[in-house]
């Protein structure tokens, strides 16, 4: 099939006279060599977006020592993961509906009348300026993953004091000194690493000390001079309590979140009515996955009535442009019997055909369509 390819905003001309119509036509395989000017109608592709939040908590290193020290109530006490569903998005962007692709001829050639076609070719208005031809605007959101992660400091990284110290231990040496055998002390040295113990009372010792800090700062017990905007003072306090936070989880432990989007697509077809469709599996343990041992996340599309019924004939030459009168439809998503997302979407391919006669193009008039759905937005003079 030949298709013409267009950048931007085209204009045709095509002729047509007081006497003559134009008539337009569904392009089949037998007809795909004929001459005309070929556009298409666009049909909706959804693209869903599955917002999955892991969540972790870690006990802190010093964990079993912080009501020793610390007198909270939020100290995370064991290892956790797990995932949540956290949002969901629905769009749609238009594609070519490749059952719906047209051209449009003339007997004659006598007046002419300007076809604004988008780069998609989809028709986008008659007679139209380049100001006022819309655009079709299929770019797609590049999804990025956020990953907010954090996690719960070695006590070497943020230590004051080393992990190793010396440690003294006596040991006796036995001599021969006049026949006689007896015993002499001798003291050896020797590196060890801290006890944890020890490691989170000197921690402890820090925290106390940065909070002693913070209060000398706010209660003034400090030289004014060295403050005089109050901006370094803020910056001070604010490098303490972070501090202060970064040594607290070593006892209390750490909270941490990943975020990251998932990116699904379906394009419905106009033969049901409704329609569901598995989107993926979910588990609370595991996240997304494939597994049907899993919980499944199924979208549901429900058609609303269409009170209106075409007549046209797509296998006959129709006199005039088609056109699309786009359908509607509740989109949404369940886990189980709980419902996550419900919107309602505007489907084109849903909807039904209708024409423009072409008669009606005998008066300079201007027809504004919406490409993206290739209904009918404005007739003027």
């Amino acid at each position: 099939m030949k298709i013409i390819k267009i950048s931007g905003i085209v204009l045709f001309f095509f002729l047509i006279s007081c006497k003559t119509s134009f008539y337009t036509e569904k392009i089949t395989p037998e007809k795909s060599e004929e001459q005309g000017i070929i556009y298409a109608l666009p049909k909706a592709k959804l693209i869903v977006t599955a917002e999955i939040t892991q969540e972790i908590k870690q006990k802190g290193i010093f964990a079993d020592y912080t009501h020793l020290y610390f007198n909270t109530k939020n100290a995370v006490l064991k290892n956790e993961s797990y995932f949540y569903i956290s949002d969901f998005s629905v769009k749609t962007i238009p594609v070519i509906d490749s059952s719906k692709i047209f051209r449009i001829n003339s007997p004659d050639n006598i007046n002419s009348i300007l076809i604004n076609l988008s780069k998609e070719n989809f028709i986008s208005g008659i007679n139209l300026s380049d100001i006022q031809a819309g655009k079709v605007n299929t770019e797609q959101n590049n999804i990025q993953n956020r990953e907010i992660k954090t996690s719960v400091s070695d006590y070497a990284d943020i230590s004051l004091h080393s992990v190793r110290e010396i440690r003294y231990d006596t040991i006796y040496k036995e001599v021969i000194r006049d026949s006689v055998m007896i015993k002499i002390p001798v003291i050896r040295k020797k590196e060890v690493y801290k006890s944890k113990a020890k490691q989170a009372k000197e921690t402890a010792d820090i925290i106390f000390n940065l909070r002693d800090d913070r209060y000398a700062l706010l209660t003034g017990e400090n030289d004014g001079d060295n403050f005089p905007d109050g901006i370094a003072l803020k910056q001070m306090l604010k490098k303490l309590s972070e501090l202060e936070r970064n040594y607290m989880s070593l006892f209390t432990g750490r909270e941490m979140k990943f975020i990251k989007n998932y990116q699904f697509e379906f394009i419905p077809e106009n033969t049901a009515e409704n329609m569901q469709k598995i989107l993926f599996y979910f588990s609370d343990n595991k996240g997304i996955t494939t597994d049907t041992i899993d919980t499944p996340v199924i979208l549901n599309f429900n058609q609303k009535e269409i009170p209106l019924k075409s007549d046209l004939k797509l296998d006959e030459k129709n006199k005039g442009i088609i056109y699309r009168i786009p359908g509607t439809a509740e989109v949404s998503i369940m886990l189980d019997d709980k419902k996550l997302y419900k919107t309602n979407l505007l489907i084109p391919q849903i909807g039904i055909l209708n024409l423009i006669p072409a008669n009606l193009f005998k008066e300079k008039i201007t027809v504004e369509f919406y490409p993206e759905s290739g209904s009918l937005k404005r007739i003027s003079e």
